[in-house]
């Protein structure tokens, strides 16, 4: 659990927030050096010149480091597929806020892979790592938010007639499985460029799901133009 701070806007609070701050991104960069393994209240205070003592006015378990470690990044995922999604115009093909999206999921694992890596290890992890409903909780809340703007632009595209009716929620979620399961490859991707080209991959299989979800192939082309980084407005 992350302990309180004081009233919004005071000396204290920014204070408060300055030394969060501080705090995970040392507790990112413990974990991108050595693993969640790596991560403890000991190492953490060394790495950020506090006591245990003093950090634990911060943070009560290294489960709580952990939980707000996933949700920055998370939030900070969710920020990135929403900018994606706003750059397009009134006049965008019904389904390029839906490749935008993805294409931005896969900018994200590209540009931040420690943060992308974080979010693979506790996905894929068999053990529960959050045990304690105060830590899993807002994990799972921002989770889902991160997935709202995918639900919205898939909802959008069905609405304008570009897919068949069919659950949002079961399509966003399988749309992040197909991305996220394709990005974690980009390591391998160096041995094989031919074969493992992760961004190209990752746009075949959105294309790939949209046409089962009743895309056309012109609405298709239209999201999808031939080159990723084109004007889809």
């Amino acid at each position: 659990m992350i302990h309180g701070s004081a009233a919004p806007g005071t000396p204290r609070e920014r204070r408060h927030d300055e030394n969060l701050a501080r705090i995970l991104d040392a507790a990112m960069k413990v974990v991108a050096e050595g693993g969640l393994e790596a991560l403890s209240i000991q190492r953490l205070a060394r790495e950020v010149a506090y006591t245990p003592g003093a950090l634990y006015r911060y943070f009560d378990s290294k489960d709580a480091i952990l939980s707000a470690l996933v949700e920055r990044t998370l939030a900070e995922l969710r920020e990135r597929l929403v900018a994606a999604d706003g750059t397009l115009g009134a006049r965008a093909a019904p389904l390029a806020r839906v490749a935008a999206i993805a294409d931005a999921y896969a900018s994200f694992a590209r540009e931040e892979p420690h943060r992308f890596g974080l979010l693979a290890t506790t996905l894929a992890d068999p053990r529960v790592l959050l045990d304690r409903p105060a830590d899993a909780t807002p994990v799972v809340r921002i989770m889902t938010a991160a997935l709202e703007p995918v639900g919205a632009a898939l909802a959008d595209a069905a609405a304008r007639g570009a897919l068949a009716e069919g659950d949002v929620a079961e399509r966003a979620l399988c749309l992040f499985a197909m991305l996220h399961g394709l990005l974690q490859m980009r390591k391998q991707e160096r041995h094989a460029p031919a074969i493992l080209d992760v961004d190209r991959l990752s746009r075949a299989g959105t294309r790939a799901l949209l046409a089962g979800w009743g895309a056309k192939p012109r609405a298709l082309e239209a999201a999808f133009p031939s080159n990723p980084t084109g004007d889809r407005s």
